[in-house]
């Protein structure tokens, strides 16, 4: 007697739905201007989420057993993009997570198994917002996909990771669907289910260069409303700005250990008032656009860092787009034991000369007297030198040697040392000195194009 065929159907439902858990979607917590500086690896995770989709929806569709088992996987996720070619399958999604009974042969209302939603501009096979610009209903498109968009997360209590991009300018919003502008500017709650599952916020705006059309898309109202979701902890934000300064936090961020900010125009006063806002932050990363902040001075984030002494881990600090006074440095690090990885330009050192052009300058107390000894790891990040062709001079900055020197004969527990510049770098001597010292000197081209 032959023996039967080995199919999915002859599995138990156990081992059917751990087949099932291995095509969830991965997650990218990235603002998109993050995740497209790797547009290779962001082009190949959209393509593999597409495909996931197709083969979850596939096993769906092959008996009601594995519809049963499936279906809760198939909508745990739902990823898009703000274009044309998606926007049908916006609809028909909406249409069916928002319907107000149970799915059949379930138990619960599909919106209640979202736990990720997701958004980018273009996607992997081409589209792109920018390209439907030249399309005549693009404004009608654009401002029903954000309303569509705004209402599924409005209807899934369960939420825990939102990744969103969106537009902010007159009718165009998600923003203003999730917290109503219901003329109350200090709103403290959350309509709806409140976000009480949210566990990652990762948004990113754009506006009307910069300028704020609808006070619901300001950053500070943003974060002042998430306050209210207890059990967020990592938040990344990019491109976003306030123009309500006056209005105070209405509350503390109580879980967030993760504070990351990119392209950043808020002035520091302002960063330094959200990081005091939280409680026992590990990482805080935050690099500004161009910002004109002449009475701005590194020295006046100190205050909201400080709160964050005894755990603080990771602090990157890219202010070199800003245009400030003479700065004051940031202040001694030394004290902030649990920090592992540090990230400065010249002026968090309080050097306002560039290095390149002024390899002489040495910050007060060096640099080795303003970090902890338990840090592993250093990055400067350097402006542009002024002078043409003085790129090498960064082979004979004294505050660099000294490190190199301190770190050979102090108990430090520095590994790794990396120079950040637009262009590409040559140092073979100072290489050769932190090599001396055990730490290994890394020169980073960001200019360079990344696949």
């Amino acid at each position: 007697m032959a023996e039967p065929t080995a199919t999915l159907e002859r599995l138990p439902d156990e081992l059917i739905l751990e087949v099932v858990n291995y095509l969830g979607c991965i997650l990218s917590h990235e603002p998109q201007s993050t995740a497209f500086k790797k547009k290779q690896e962001e082009t190949a995770r959209q393509r593999e989420n597409h495909q996931r989709q197709l083969a979850l929806h596939a096993l769906c569709l092959t008996s009601h057993r594995f519809r049963r088992i499936t279906t809760p996987m198939l909508y745990t996720s739902f990823v898009s993009a703000a274009t044309s070619y998606s926007f049908k399958p916006l609809q028909l999604f909406h249409r069916t997570v928002c319907n107000a009974g149970p799915a059949a042969g379930l138990q619960n209302r599909l919106a209640e198994y979202l736990l990720y939603v997701e958004n980018r501009l273009s996607d992997y096979l081409g589209n792109s917002l920018y390209k439907d610009t030249e399309s005549d209903d693009a404004i009608l498109m654009v401002t029903e996909y954000f309303r569509l968009l705004a209402d599924i997360v409005n209807h899934a209590p369960n939420l825990q990771h939102l990744t969103v991009v969106s537009l902010e300018a007159n009718e165009v919003s998600f923003w203003k669907h999730i917290l109503p502008n219901d003329g109350n500017q200090s709103l403290t709650t959350i309509p709806n289910h409140g976000f009480q599952k949210l566990q990652s916020l990762s948004f990113q705006t754009h506006t009307k260069a910069y300028r704020l059309d609808s006070p619901v898309a300001s950053f500070r109202r943003i974060c002042s409303a998430m306050t209210a979701a207890p059990m967020l902890t990592d938040l990344r934000a990019s491109g976003v700005m306030t123009n309500d300064t006056n209005l105070p936090l209405s509350g503390a961020f109580t879980r967030v250990q993760r504070m990351e900010i990119t392209e950043c125009v808020l002035d520091f006063a302002e960063m330094s008032e959200l990081w005091a806002a939280c409680n026992g932050l590990r990482h805080i990363i935050c690099e500004w656009a161009f910002l004109d902040h002449e009475r701005g001075s590194p020295a006046h984030l100190y205050e909201g860092l400080l709160r964050h002494e005894n755990s603080l881990e990771t602090l990157h600090l890219d202010m070199r787009e800003v245009r400030m006074g003479w700065p004051e440095r940031l202040g001694s690090l030394q004290s902030f034991a649990a920090l592992q990885s540090l990230g400065l330009c010249e002026r968090a050192l309080g050097i306002e000369l560039n290095l390149l052009d002024c390899p002489t300058v040495v910050p007060q107390e060096g640099i080795s007297g303003l970090i902890p000894q338990t840090l592993k790891s250093f990055a400067l990040f350097l402006r542009y030198g002024h002078i043409p062709g003085f790129d090498a001079q960064i082979d004979e900055a004294t505050a660099l040697f000294s490190l190199a020197e301190q770190s050979a004969y102090a108990e430090s527990d520095l590994r790794v040392v990396t120079l950040r510049y637009g262009r590409e770098l040559n140092a073979p001597i100072l290489t050769k000195a932190f090599d001396t010292a055990g730490v290994h000197l890394e020169l980073v081209n960001e200019g360079k194009a990344k696949p």
